[in-house]
Protein backbone atom coordinates (compact mmCIF):
# COMPACT_ATOMS: atom_id res chain seq x y z
CA UNK A 1 0.00 0.00 0.00
CA UNK A 2 1.33 3.43 -0.93
CA UNK A 3 0.89 6.38 1.44
CA UNK A 4 -0.04 9.69 -0.10
CA UNK A 5 -0.31 13.24 1.16
CA UNK A 6 -2.15 15.96 -0.61
CA UNK A 7 -5.10 18.19 -1.07
CA UNK A 8 -8.25 18.05 -3.17
CA UNK A 9 -10.31 21.18 -3.74
CA UNK A 10 -14.01 20.86 -4.53
CA UNK A 11 -16.31 23.60 -5.73
CA UNK A 12 -19.99 23.18 -4.94
CA UNK A 13 -22.51 25.56 -6.46
CA UNK A 14 -26.24 25.46 -5.81
CA UNK A 15 -29.33 27.31 -6.91
CA UNK A 16 -32.79 27.69 -5.37
CA UNK A 17 -31.98 25.57 -2.28
CA UNK A 18 -34.59 26.36 0.36
CA UNK A 19 -33.27 26.70 3.91
CA UNK A 20 -35.12 27.97 6.99
CA UNK A 21 -33.70 31.26 8.24
CA UNK A 22 -33.52 32.37 11.84
CA UNK A 23 -32.70 29.14 13.61
CA UNK A 24 -28.96 29.84 13.81
CA UNK A 25 -28.21 26.76 11.74
CA UNK A 26 -28.61 28.08 8.20
CA UNK A 27 -24.91 27.76 7.33
CA UNK A 28 -24.70 24.33 8.95
CA UNK A 29 -27.61 23.08 6.85
CA UNK A 30 -25.99 24.42 3.66
CA UNK A 31 -22.56 22.96 4.58
CA UNK A 32 -24.13 19.58 5.32
CA UNK A 33 -26.03 19.56 2.02
CA UNK A 34 -22.87 20.49 0.10
CA UNK A 35 -20.79 17.83 1.88
CA UNK A 36 -23.45 15.21 1.11
CA UNK A 37 -23.32 16.10 -2.59
CA UNK A 38 -19.50 15.84 -2.57
CA UNK A 39 -19.78 12.44 -0.89
CA UNK A 40 -22.12 11.26 -3.63
CA UNK A 41 -19.31 11.79 -6.19
CA UNK A 42 -17.40 8.81 -4.76
CA UNK A 43 -17.97 5.47 -6.49
CA UNK A 44 -17.77 3.79 -3.04
CA UNK A 45 -20.27 6.02 -1.27
CA UNK A 46 -22.75 4.44 1.11
CA UNK A 47 -25.08 7.41 0.67
CA UNK A 48 -28.15 6.41 -1.31
CA UNK A 49 -28.36 8.00 -4.77
CA UNK A 50 -31.87 9.21 -3.93
CA UNK A 51 -30.09 12.09 -2.13
CA UNK A 52 -28.54 13.32 -5.38
CA UNK A 53 -29.90 16.85 -5.81
CA UNK A 54 -29.89 18.43 -9.26
CA UNK A 55 -29.77 21.91 -7.70
CA UNK A 56 -26.14 21.22 -6.75
CA UNK A 57 -23.14 21.03 -9.05
CA UNK A 58 -19.90 19.50 -7.71
CA UNK A 59 -16.58 20.10 -9.46
CA UNK A 60 -13.07 18.97 -8.57
CA UNK A 61 -11.04 22.16 -8.98
CA UNK A 62 -7.55 21.05 -8.02
CA UNK A 63 -5.74 17.90 -6.95
CA UNK A 64 -2.27 17.86 -5.42
CA UNK A 65 -0.93 14.48 -4.33
CA UNK A 66 2.51 13.14 -3.60
CA UNK A 67 4.13 10.03 -2.10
Amino acid sequence: MAKFSGEVTFKVTFKDYGVPVGFGMTKAIIYHACATQVGLKSPWTKIDNMYKDDRFKVEIINTKTKF
